[in-house]
């Protein structure tokens, strides 16, 4: 069940019921035109968790509605998804498209890879945005668990904090940077579809025909400013003049085409009516609402692909290998663009500083230097080998629902309930339930301490006592010489 309407058009998947629920509506105005931080991100959680009671009263009523017996439920703002199923007892898989919200990101101001960073900005990383962060998250916190006491669910103290729960997430070592995670933490993706859709006839044609095109594609969610689609259009128009493309296509989803100015200025004083290239009258750019991504992507002729930097578009593009440059506008997409520079496959703009030459010189770079292809062909063998990792998350999932009927209980109406501690006992790892010091060995790393210290002060304590024995025999016996010398002498 979903916000909106995903009824799967595949013959596949319609034996799985919907139950559709009202749409989720947000400011992507605001969330796509100014910075996107840790503070934005906290008043969109709040936004989005305003209807806590309505998703947990609707999800209650899905329950006694199917009786499922296993909750799969979305990381993101999803709350009353994951209290409902600790509260019935049920277990549950949490899913995320991808690895944010993270500690080091740089909606939090830090770097997904702080290996080269200062100690200044380490220390801010590792304690001060932590807990700026809690502190911005408190109201959201305080109102979440004021209504998980209203339901007669637990409090929590940490807004990511969801108990022991097997948790999958979409995404792989080689476009992620590489951590130590718990065994209930796995990396199942790049989840992709086993087909895509074809190119249509008239796209084939603008491929084959233009070598050098460039993708151009912001998502389906999010959006920019018109100025900023205009600086695009105009930098698109400005590769294809100085011969460093020879074709553009546009997939303009979110678009707005009153908000652009009538004509596209170009720098030797041409201009362009804005109409004839978005009813395709220019030869050399194509712009459609929806486009087969992966098939444009896919194709030998597309050479570049400008994207907003989303999870799925990252991995289609990493597993056609297609170098990107990337605009991150909100959400996980500023980290996914680290992420693709890091790896060397990709170079990234600012959203609130686009610039036509700024566009020209990376897109020529990413063209002219083969380390960009050579590195996304790297990336390519690690997504096409880790893409079939899909098969084991459902195989994770079905572990779940099978370890259930051999963990759970029966209550009085006949319904399986789980412990889901105890239920993922083999997934948890002991120090996890030690607590930190012990968990962490640092009882015994402090013993140990204070016993080598102990040693230490020991054996120094006693070479001490030894030389000074010797010093007082020695300074002894030098007085005795001098004073038996002395009695000779007389």
């Amino acid at each position: 069940m979903a916000p909106g309407n995903f009824t799967a058009t595949s013959t596949l998947y319609r034996s799985i019921p919907q139950i559709i629920t009202d749409r989720v509506h947000q400011d992507f105005d605001r969330i796509s035109f100014n910075e996107y931080t840790f503070k934005t991100w906290a008043n969109e959680m709040k936004l989005l968790n305003r209807g806590y009671d309505k998703y947990f009263n609707n999800y209650l009523q899905a329950y006694k509605e199917t009786k499922p017996d296993l909750f799969f439920c979305n990381y993101i703002a999803n709350e009353a998804c994951f209290d409902l199923a600790l509260k019935l007892k049920k277990p549950v898989v949490a899913y995320a498209s991808s690895t944010f919200p993270s500690r080091l990101d740089p909606v939090i101001g830090c770097h997904v890879n702080m290996e080269k960073g200062s100690f200044y900005n380490r220390f801010i990383c590792a304690i001060v945005q932590p807990l700026r962060l809690h502190w911005m998250f408190r109201d959201y916190l305080n109102h979440i668990n004021a209504r998980r006491v209203e339901v007669g669910v637990s409090k929590s103290h940490d807004f990511r904090e969801k108990a022991n729960i097997l948790f999958l997430t979409n995404s792989f070592f080689g476009f992620e940077v590489p951590t130590a995670w718990l065994p209930i933490h796995q990396e199942i993706g790049p989840i992709l579809p086993d087909t895509f859709p074809n190119l249509s006839p008239d796209l084939e044609l603008f491929l084959s025909t233009h070598l050098k095109t460039m993708y151009i594609s912001l998502g389906t969610a999010v959006y920019t400013t018109p100025k900023n689609y205009a600086i695009l259009l105009q930098s698109a128009l400005e590769l294809i003049n100085r011969n460093i493309l020879d074709g553009v296509i546009w997939s303009t989803v979110k678009f707005n085409e009153s908000e652009l100015p009538s004509t596209i200025n170009l720098s030797t004083g041409e201009a362009i009516p804005t109409s004839n290239l978005l009813n395709n009258l220019h030869p050399h750019v194509y712009i459609m609402k929806f486009a087969p991504q992966f098939a444009i992507l896919s194709h030998e002729n597309t050479k570049v692909f400008l994207s907003h930097g989303g999870v799925s578009s990252s991995h289609e593009s990493i597993y056609t290998a297609t170098p990107m440059l990337v605009l991150p506008i909100a959400f996980d997409q500023a980290g996914n663009a680290e992420r693709l520079e890091l790896a060397g496959m990709a170079l990234k703009l600012s959203k609130l500083d686009i610039k036509v030459d700024d566009i020209i010189s990376k897109v020529v770079k990413l063209l002219s230097e083969e380390s960009f292809k050579t590195n996304a062909k790297r990336l390519q063998v690690l997504a096409k080998y880790n893409s079939k990792r899909k098969y084991r998350g459902a195989d994770l999932i079905e572990i779940m629902l099978n370890m259930a009927k051999y963990d759970g209980i029966r209550n009085e109406n006949d319904e399986l309930e789980v412990n889901i501690e105890s239920l993922l006992r083999c997934w948890i790892t002991p120090d996890s339930r030690m607590g930190f010091f012990r968990g962490n060995y640092l009882d015994v790393y402090g013993a140990a301490m204070i016993i080598a210290l102990a040693l230490i002060s020991s054996f120094g304590y006693g070479f001490y006592k030894v030389i000074m024995l010797a010093y007082r025999k020695w300074v002894l016996r030098s007085r005795n010489s001098q004073s038996f010398s002395k009695t000779k002498n007389e």
